[in-house]
């Protein structure tokens, strides 16, 4: 038999549970390279030797987020960007968490009217899937960022320049040994 005490602890634990506070979920998106809204080539095509693109994402009311921008280009290269959020109130704020480009993390630092991230010298290799990764929070009202990704063509050798050079090498190495000096003395 339960007790009149034990239906009323139960009652209290549920219109807790139901009264409080729900803790910010976190809403993760993923985003690829032409998605009008999100990640969009403004300059170049993938084959170009510099490609410009920007990307971003805005929300209404408070959350956790972590957005996702993945991209594939077919040639070796460098990569450079920046990020940027703008703090209008305290109810209109979106704050960058973390950072990370392809693995590393990066710190976006803040200031009164928001914040701004510059980073460079990032590579970027053949046919590699390659990622933006947004964390963050947002005060009641929302908030945007906003970002630009550059890449900028390397060239590289390709196999059959390695294979010459190293067989040119190995030429000029086996004609200096063959080439012998004698010294004779009158």
């Amino acid at each position: 038999m339960i007790s009149g005490r034990t239906i009323s602890g139960i009652a209290v634990a549920v219109a807790m549970s139901v009264l409080a506070p729900a803790a910010n979920a976190t809403v993760t998106n993923i985003y690829h390279v032409g998605d009008p809204l999100h990640f969009q080539i403004t300059s170049g095509t993938p084959f170009s030797p510099s490609i410009t693109a920007n990307f971003g994402d805005g929300f209404s009311g408070p959350l956790d987020f972590h957005d996702i921008f993945e991209f594939t280009i077919p040639q070796n290269g460098v990569g450079s960007g920046s990020i940027s959020t703008s703090f209008s109130s305290l109810s209109n704020k979106l704050t960058i968490t973390d950072l990370i480009i392809n693995g590393t993390h990066y710190v976006v630092p803040s200031n009164a009217s928001g914040q701004f991230l510059a980073v460079g010298g990032i590579p970027i290799f053949d046919s590699v899937l390659n990622t933006i990764e947004v964390f963050g929070t947002t005060s009641s009202r929302g908030g945007t960022f906003s970002g630009t990704a550059t890449f900028s063509a390397t060239d590289v050798p390709e196999a059959a320049s390695w294979a010459m050079m190293v067989a040119g090498f190995g030429l000029m190495g086996a004609t200096m040994r063959k080439r012998r000096t004698s010294v004779t003395f009158a």
